[in-house]
């Protein structure tokens, strides 16, 4: 037997040709050798390979060329067609173009009134917590300002103006809704004041400073170690923990301090020709007149604030009790509480730990939580306007006290 391609002698069982090494495809009829890619025997003619039927879509085809069988149309002709179509108006209809350029200006100045007068969307910290403010500072009465500088004093207000400290502690002036801050010292601050044109604070090394809000001017007025510090028109009221906590005076005209009290003082309410503050066994008044000191009352106070002719302080047991200085009468408003309290015309306002700030009606003695957190400190927050200020892990959020939201102040 041969091979098929190279005519090399086979053995009559070998599968492959040992020369050429093409496959040898046996005629199963004949059983001669034939190529592999042979349809039929070449000896017998037999049939080698069957037909594979070809795939049949179900869909219906019709070739593209017996899509434009018929008539040739020349592309010159298609296109004079197109160009003569009766049914194309190619005339400029200005009257529609202005009347839609209108309607387009008057949808863009509907837009931008919309953004402009609707309330400003709130912005998401990464932690999702809002970065907005949730009330606006109109104003800070005097025992609001009071009651923060008996604390830690991080906030006053003067004008259009809030004068705060970011939450690094440096002191930034903010409008009154707490936007567009402006840093002024890259320090902690303390006790901040504003009186006229200037601006009183305590440093990081606890000196007090002024800062001329005309001039930007910055100075150390009293290198004294000082706290609870109150600025009048005239005199800047401290305590002088260089001098054993005792009440300094220090006189803005000439710069000098003068040592009122020799005792150890704390939380200095100024009211006309007195001075109202607590030591640590007694709620006490200084006659800036005649140099005297006339006992309120003999208690342990953690905290004072003057507001129309009454002292509140929290004494040791956590209560809320109001002095009235003119009836000589005192009351308990509240129990529970943690030695810490803000005052203003209605309400004071309280840290109980664990669980929040309380307030509480200077009326009815009713009481409710504004805000359920915790914060850092017992004097980590501020009231101005009615309203709170709270340190939260580190970082200052407002709290409106009417519908209880809150937003961080700053990202």
């Amino acid at each position: 037997m041969q091979c098929p391609r190279c005519h090399y002698e086979l053995d009559e069982n070998a599968n492959f040709c040992p020369h050429c090494g093409m496959k040898i495809i046996r005629c199963p009829e004949c059983h001669a050798p034939n190529l592999e890619e042979a349809n039929f025997c070449q000896h017998c003619g037999h049939k080698l390979k069957e037909e594979v039927p070809q795939y049949q879509s179900p869909y219906h085809y019709q070739p593209v060329k017996d899509l434009y069988e018929g008539e040739v149309v020349g592309q010159e002709e298609v296109n004079n067609e197109i160009i003569d179509d009766p049914h194309i108006d190619h005339t400029i209809h200005w009257k529609k173009v202005i009347i839609a350029f209108l309607v387009m200006i008057l949808a863009w100045g509907a837009s931008y009134y919309y953004l402009a007068t609707s309330p400003k969307i709130a912005l998401a910290n990464e932690d999702g917590v809002t970065i907005a403010a949730t009330f606006k500072a109109n104003k800070m009465s005097e025992a609001e300002r009071l009651s923060n500088l008996a604390g830690s004093g991080l906030m006053a207000k003067s004008g259009k103006y809030v004068y705060m400290t970011d939450d690094a502690g440096y002191l930034i002036r903010v409008d009154e809704n707490f936007k567009h801050p402006k840093e002024i010292t890259t320090e902690a601050v303390n006790y901040i004041n504003v009186v006229g044109n200037y601006l009183y604070y305590t440093n990081a090394s606890h000196m007090i400073c002024s800062y001329n809000l005309k001039t930007q001017e910055k100075r150390i007025i009293v290198k004294d170690n000082s706290y609870y510090v109150v600025a009048t028109k005239d005199v800047i009221y401290y305590q002088n923990d260089s001098d054993q906590e005792s009440l300094y005076a220090y006189d803005i005209a000439s710069g000098v301090s003068k040592k009122l009290v020799n005792d150890h003082v704390y939380c200095i309410n100024p009211v006309g020709d007195l001075i109202y503050f607590t030591t640590k066994t007694a709620i006490c008044a200084y006659d800036t007149k005649s140099g005297q000191i006339a006992l309120i009352k003999q208690t342990r106070a953690h905290t004072l604030v003057y507001n129309k002719e009454c002292l509140y302080y929290v004494d040791d047991n956590g209560s809320l009790i109001v002095l009235d200085l003119k009836k000589k009468t005192s009351d308990t408003i509240a129990s529970g509480l943690m030695g810490s309290a803000l005052i203003n015309d209605q309400y004071a306002y309280s840290y109980v730990g664990g669980k929040g700030i309380v307030r509480i009606s200077l009326k009815d003695k009713k009481q409710e939580y504004v805000y359920k957190g915790m914060i850092a400190g017992y004097y980590d927050y501020s009231l101005i306007d009615n309203n709170l200020i709270v340190k939260e892990n580190g970082h200052w959020v407002s709290v409106n006290t009417t519908n209880h939201k809150k937003g961080r102040l700053f990202k």
